[in-house]
């Protein structure tokens, strides 16, 4: 019997100091534990066009961004490497959603994720450089 009741206070504080580290651990993230990265944009842009580059799976990919002091205005990509009929739809619907999400944080095309990740870099690079 103490035997019993010994091993119960042991799973007990076990449970108790796992349960507080969670607790604690959740907190720390909630709260924002390490510093964050400001978002991009997040004090607005100078406006302007900015070409930024990225690397697409044959190269470097550039688009051209076009920012008002507000927002992202539209997005071209002006040079790439990529293979033809893989590339047009990532140009076609990574641009659209990068302005229309103001991010360069979107989904990419299925079948042409080396592309979508060339066009998301380089617009993040203009954007680093139009960042007030």
């Amino acid at each position: 019997m103490e035997k019993e009741n010994r091993y119960r206070g042991v799973t007990t504080l076990i449970i108790v100091l796992a349960i507080t580290f969670f607790v604690v651990l959740e907190t720390k993230l909630l709260v924002g534990g390490s510093a964050a990265e400001p978002a991009l944009g997040a004090n607005g842009y100078v406006a302007g066009e900015y070409i930024g580059s990225g690397t697409g799976n044959n190269g470097p990919i550039k688009v051209k961004v076009v920012f008002s002091e507000t927002e992202i205005l539209s997005v071209e990509v002006v040079e790439h490497g990529e293979t033809v009929g893989i590339f047009e739809p990532a140009a076609e619907k990574v641009p659209a959603a990068i302005v229309s999400r103001q991010s360069y944080e979107v989904d990419g095309v299925s079948g042409a994720t080396m592309t979508s990740d060339g066009i998301m870099k380089a617009v993040k690079n203009a954007m680093e450089q139009a960042a007030k």
